[in-house]
């Protein structure tokens, strides 16, 4: 099964270089431009999108797909970085790839790769024969690619990957 993946445009934490996490925060002035400008260009041939529920991915999706049967899962929002939400951010990027510790009162990542390990697997089952967009975060699409043993590249805003599994 193959599954197409985006990264969320960006935010207006990314904008600020705050790390977001689980806030709930809106697209940026650039961010809206620059889903406003891929919509332009953006063919879709996908049977439904699965989407964050947090802002930042709703909008991009809104925006993006406009027509696409959007269905909104809690299990592929962020990482919940707990105390380091709202905080300056020096390089969630490989924080998000690579670094194992936990963020106080944040979520491990056994908890999180197990909540998206769960929506892999209900995918699997439930919509096997169908062409998904799954609109998300960058830690979403990095533990996807952990799971599925795929090596860790980084991800920008706005980019899509496919991954087969």
């Amino acid at each position: 099964m193959k599954i197409a993946l985006i990264r969320h445009a960006e935010s207006i934490y990314n904008e600020k270089k705050l790390l977001q996490g689980q806030v709930d925060c809106e697209l940026s002035e650039n961010g809206l431009k620059a889903t406003k400008e891929k919509s332009k260009n953006f063919s879709y041939d996908f049977d439904v999108c699965f989407c964050s529920p947090l802002k930042r991915t709703r909008q991009t999706a809104e925006i993006l797909v406009p027509n696409l049967n959007k269905i909104y899962d809690k299990r592929i929002i962020e990482r919940g970085l707990g105390d380091w939400e709202n905080t300056p951010n020096t390089d969630e990027k490989q924080f998000l790839m690579h670094n194992k510790t936990v963020p106080p009162n944040g979520e491990t990542f056994e908890e999180f790769d197990s909540r998206i390990l769960d929506f892999l697997e209900m995918i699997k089952k439930d919509y096997n024969n169908k062409k998904i967009l799954i609109i998300t975060h960058g830690g979403v699409i990095y533990a996807i690619y952990r799971i599925l043993g795929i090596k860790v590249k980084t991800i920008e805003n706005l980019e899509m990957v496919t991954v087969e599994f």
